[in-house]
């Protein structure tokens, strides 16, 4: 049976009342069910695409912030390895270097008792985290200096996947036995003078025996050192040997 206008208005206040209540709750549930729980929804997916986003624009500053450092890293590095580079002998430079060194005894005051090149041992630069060390650790302090001060324009690096080879020899170590014979002051001007030739040497296994008084030499002692020098493996040189 349809309601008619009629049987509204002959309805008591209260029933007109409670029909008009039962209208406005069917029409915002109609409203709400088509238009604003789907606008609701959107709103909802529209902040978890803002929180991903976000957490991903976190995760990508991290990331940016990292490789400045790497890039940093690797600017320190490459300006270290040129600066080894100009203080490396090449192999044409070893024979006139010791030469160098043992004028510089000579010089010195002291009187060589050995003086024995030994065979050159292969290196491998070791793979560390800031990956500066090791070169910098070949350096004299003042070249050390030199490579920190030419880090202005940092030098980027790509990204290499898989694993990585194994490390080829990058550079050998060609260390000398030397056993020589003066007075401490001679020594240590001795030391002194190889320390200011301008290729690398490094002096170690640095052994003093007593100090004993020779005629016409005065108080002496006898000294035993290794020193060493570098020389950076070429591999263009290395592959045309083979080729010979």
């Amino acid at each position: 049976m349809a309601i008619t206008l009629n049987d509204i208005k002959k309805m008591s206040t209260k029933a007109k009342v409670l029909v008009v209540c039962l209208l406005v709750f069917i029409i915002g549930y109609l409203d709400w069910f088509y238009f604003l729980s789907s606008a609701i929804e959107k709103r909802s997916s529209l902040n978890n695409k803002y929180t991903e986003i976000a957490s991903k624009i976190k995760e990508k500053e991290k990331v940016a912030k990292q490789i400045d450092q790497y890039k940093a890293d690797v600017a320190k590095l490459t300006e270290n390895y040129k600066v080894a580079l100009l203080k490396l002998p090449n192999q044409k430079e070893i024979p006139a270097l010791f030469h160098s060194v043992a004028l510089a005894g000579k010089d010195a005051g002291v009187e060589f008792l050995l003086f024995e090149p030994k065979p050159a041992v292969p290196k491998t630069l070791e793979k560390q985290p800031t990956g500066v060390q090791k070169t910098a650790g070949l350096l004299k302090p003042s070249d050390q200096r030199q490579g920190e001060a030419s880090n202005a324009n940092p030098v980027g690096a790509g990204d290499k996947k898989g694993a990585a080879p194994a490390a080829e020899p990058f550079y050998e170590e060609i260390p000398v036995g030397v056993s020589v014979i003066g007075t401490y002051q001679n020594i240590l001007y001795f030391f002194n003078k190889v320390a200011q030739l301008p290729r690398i040497i490094n002096v170690s296994d640095i052994s003093i025996g007593d100090r004993k008084e020779v005629k016409g030499k005065g108080h002496v002692v006898a000294t035993t050192c290794t020193i060493k020098t570098y020389m950076f493996i070429d591999k263009k040189e290395k592959v045309s040997e083979k080729t010979k």
